[in-house]
């Protein structure tokens, strides 16, 4: 039977292959079943097939994987073979759809099979799956007291506030109930007491951190380096995995042994491939040569090691090496980036930290204090982080009692996370740029979660992913809520921000654009209107934005609300554009990174405190355009108890001079007739926008902006 291979739901598989197996009996009812020594129970979505062997006090209790259901006609239970080799009494427990048992009809079945006395005849019952069967043995162990577990490559849970950093199984996630609390997370598993053998590789980031998850007095963990997610073929592959698994069985595993048994991994062309590659991203290239020497002196029978060095001695040959090998540092060490010959604020610099630790916000230190730490414990200035142009962030203080978590391997400190969009272009990517000049791959991107809230930023990390993927960023994106002592931590400068920083670096605009618009194609009207009419009213915006989309769509523009769909159709439209006109918001900022040169873009102020020189400054910078600034406020109205303009604000815009400057400037044609609203209309705007708010509305400045300038005209 094939061991830990798995396919994703929704991927074709071969029909399954009849084999030649005798089916215990089927019953309906569980109430006999103490001492019959086989049979088969049909309970919904899952089924129990068991088998007894004389004399045996040990029972295993196998779960199916993404592989192995429907892989046999007719159907029978996962490492049913193995475990009659080991001379124990087997219990399948098998599944008819691959939802990783998140369904109520498992919980009943073994509860039923546990009051019928099945479980309580045998010494020893271990329950034994790999990845999603990992998970449903770990999940359901708490329900037989005093079992043990066998866990290959296991997920501690799919539920996304318990574990945002696995985006392997989407489809998984989004599909099946994540949100009952019922055997939701395995991680209970370990804090139950029992024992519980974790077999996983360490360098699968998802994996390892799933396992960490899993603590508790009982658990032993086994880790397996190179091996991937399917550790248990390789296992399988070098002879250890009976061992193993009888080992477990039995209580008393022999663990030097099987790591003996380990040993012949380096024989295994998978292995070697995943060492290379492990050598590569760490940056280590002299290793590489020296580790293709020394596979091809033990295993001279295995082509692949002397195949690759070959390939890179004729690719030395045709072409120098790029970079010598970099090792991870002992001491902190500096990068400097020149792409694009970087001026100031920018310098194009990354800093390598070992043992940094990352500090998030957290009670008892100064109010949104965080950053990172060096390992000496002193601030490392370049982590710094800003809330608006003239208002930085303050470094952490930890304190002698606090504990610090270990994260092992190599990290990019990607700064502080946003969840408004706006907010998150402007800070949450600002550090990104790294990625193209980096020495070693990083296994994740590291986070401060804004406030400390982690929850909150992970739901928003979640919501953002389309965009990392979009940048080809697939890579865990991971926040902490306790200081985290990081192995090897890259922290880049900030290549974007508030005020000047609002330009970009020439590293920082190379990759966002380049990425972005390689990532998506031009679809899309010529001329756009940006429309913030469907935002809550709280998030401000001014009254009457209908009269502008009824008559812009009269002259041909194409009306387009961006929060309405995802990022990827928003930057198809900015590319696809000639001429876009906008209130200032995000929208705008999103469109810079991707308008042609070509492109004509008029931003129409909705309050008139507006950072209108920060929107200048990112279009002349990322794509040499001048936005047309229409400035035809008549009046701030505001709510509440604000004293002044701010995001919430409302503007009233003076309309007849809005067309007029749209058409002077080339936006609509001269003989365009707009339809205008009478101040009766405006009364009834203003009145419907405090209803929607919830609030009384006041002008914050009376009177009309321009009545100066109209009475010199």
């Amino acid at each position: 039977m094939t061991e830990g291979s798995e396919t994703d739901a929704g991927q074709p598989r071969p029909a399954p292959r009849k084999i030649d197996v005798t089916v215990p009996p089927v019953i309906d009812d569980l109430f006999d079943i103490a001492d019959r020594d086989a049979f088969l129970h049909h309970a919904g979505l899952v089924s129990a097939w068991f088998e007894a062997r004389p004399g045996s006090d040990v029972l295993a209790v196998t779960f199916d994987n993404l592989s192995s259901i429907g892989e046999y006609d007719p159907p029978q239970p996962w490492l049913r073979w193995r475990v009659e080799k080991a001379g124990v009494s087997l219990l399948g427990v098998m599944a008819t759809r691959k939802d990783w048992y998140r369904n109520p009809d498992t919980a009943a079945l073994i509860t039923a099979l546990r009051e019928a006395g099945l479980f309580s005849r045998f010494r020893r019952v271990v329950f034994i799956g790999a990845s999603m069967g990992g998970f449903a043995a770990l999940a359901y162990l708490p329900l037989v007291p005093g079992a043990a577990a066998l866990a290959f490559s296991p997920q501690s849970t799919l539920a996304r506030n318990l574990a945002r950093f696995d985006r392997r199984y989407r489809y998984a996630a989004r599909k099946w109930d994540w949100s009952s609390p019922d055997h939701l997370d395995a991680a209970e598993a370990g804090r139950s007491g029992a024992e519980v053998t974790l077999v996983y590789d360490p360098y699968v980031t998802e994996d390892r951190a799933h396992a960490l998850r899993i603590a508790g007095p009982g658990v032993r963990h086994l880790p397996v380096p190179l091996t991937g997610h399917r550790a248990i073929r390789m296992i399988k592959e070098i002879g250890g995995l009976q061992d193993l698994i009888e080992g477990v069985l039995s209580g008393t595993p022999d663990i030097p042994a099987f790591y003996r048994t380990f040993r012949a991994r380096r024989g295994k062309a998978a292995w070697q491939r995943a060492l290379i590659a492990r050598l590569r991203d760490r940056g280590r290239a002299a290793l590489v040569d020296r580790a293709l020497a020394a596979l091809q002196k033990l295993h001279p029978e295995i082509p692949f090691a002397r195949r690759e060095a070959r390939r890179i001695a004729q690719q030395s040959r045709a072409t120098p090496p790029a970079q010598t090998d970099v090792p991870p540092p002992r001491a902190e060490s500096r990068i400097l980036i020149t792409e694009g010959n970087p001026a100031p604020p920018f310098a194009g610099l990354i800093l390598d930290l070992p043992d940094a630790i990352l500090v998030p916000e957290r009670e008892g230190d100064a109010k949104l204090a965080s950053g990172v730490l060096r390992a000496d414990g002193s601030y490392c200035d370049l982590s710094q982080g800003w809330i608006r142009a003239r208002k930085p962030i303050p470094a952490p203080t930890l304190s002698p009692s606090e504990t610090i978590g270990h994260l092992p391997g190599t990290h990019l400190f990607g700064g502080h996370f946003r969840g408004h969009f706006g907010h998150f272009l402007v800070e949450s990517t600002a550090r990104l740029w790294a990625l193209d000049h980096l020495p070693a791959r990083p296994e994740s991107i590291l986070y401060l979660p804004y406030r400390g809230e982690v929850g909150a930023i992970e739901r928003a990390m979640e919501g953002h992913d389309r965009f990392y993927r979009l940048l080809g960023i697939d890579m865990p994106i991971r926040t902490f809520g306790t200081p985290q002592r990081v192995e090897r931590l890259f922290v880049p400068e900030l290549g974007f921000g508030w005020s000047e920083r609002y330009a970009g670096s020439p590293a920082y605009r190379a990759f966002m654009q380049r990425r972005l618009r390689a990532a998506v194609k031009p679809e899309g009207s010529r001329k756009l209107y940006i429309s913030r009419a469907l935002l809550a009213a709280n998030r401000g915006g001014v009254l009457g934005e209908s009269v502008l989309e009824e008559n812009l769509a009269r002259a041909g523009y194409e009306i387009f609300h961006p929060e309405k769909h995802p990022v990827e159709v928003q930057i198809a439209r900015y590319l696809a554009a000639d001429r876009i006109v906008a209130l200032d918001g995000s929208a705008l900022h999103l469109a810079a990174y991707v308008a042609s040169p070509k492109t004509r873009v008029a931003m129409i102020l909705r309050r008139s405190k507006a950072n209108v020189a920060d929107y200048q400054l990112q279009f002349r910078a990322f794509c040499g355009i001048v936005p047309d600034v229409i400035d035809v406020i008549r009046t701030d109205w505001v709510s509440g108890d604000a004293s002044r303009v701010d995001f919430r604000s409302v503007g009233e815009l003076d309309f007849p001079r809005l067309f007029k400057a749209l058409a002077a400037q080339g936006y609509l044609t001269k003989s365009f007739r707009p339809d205008l609203p009478g101040k009766d209309r405006i009364a009834e705007l203003l009145s419907d926008f405090a209803g929607r708010r919830g609030a009384e509305m006041r002008p914050l400045r009376q009177g009309e902006r321009h009545a100066d300038e109209e009475a010199a005209a």
